[in-house]
């Protein structure tokens, strides 16, 4: 008896669909993808993604090359490199402004700077984009839109 052709296709089709959502863009996309939103560390392993004094969360923008935003307490800013291979990165290291904050806050932000600097993949994942290290867990950010 022959197992018709729509039972071998749909695990096909299952895995398909699981994978799509997961990608490595091509660096020029990846590029072209982070610079049209704001991206709001959503996810770091266990720990607790804690917000500045002020309310704000930490949040990167990209632009020409560049990578800014909020750490945790202080303001941060550091060249980056998609590529040269799809999925792979080079994060420069960064400067801060240099604001004290409670330590619970700045133990973040300095946990935080180290780990995104040694950042060498990059991976989206629907709405979600991850930064990944041999030293940490993934960082994990989600797509805010420019205003």
């Amino acid at each position: 008896m022959r197992t018709p052709l729509l039972h071998l296709s749909l695990p096909m089709c299952a895995a398909l669909m699981l994978t799509s959502c997961v990608t490595s863009p091509s660096p020029e996309e990846m590029s072209r993808r982070a610079e049209q939103n704001r991206w709001e560390l959503s996810h770091w392993g266990d720990r607790a993604v804690p917000y500045g004094d002020d309310g704000e969360p930490v949040i990167l923008s990209f632009k020409d090359g560049k990578v800014s935003g909020h750490a945790g307490c202080n303001r941060y800013r550091a060249a980056i490199v998609f590529g040269p291979a799809r999925g792979e990165l080079k994060v420069s290291q960064g400067i801060t402004t240099r604001m004290a904050c409670e330590p619970r806050h700045m133990e973040f932000e300095s946990s935080f700077i180290r780990a995104f600097e040694a950042s060498t993949r990059y991976r989206l994942d629907g709405e979600s984009l991850s930064f990944e290290s041999d030293i940490a867990p993934p960082l994990e950010f989600y797509r805010r839109p420019l205003n």
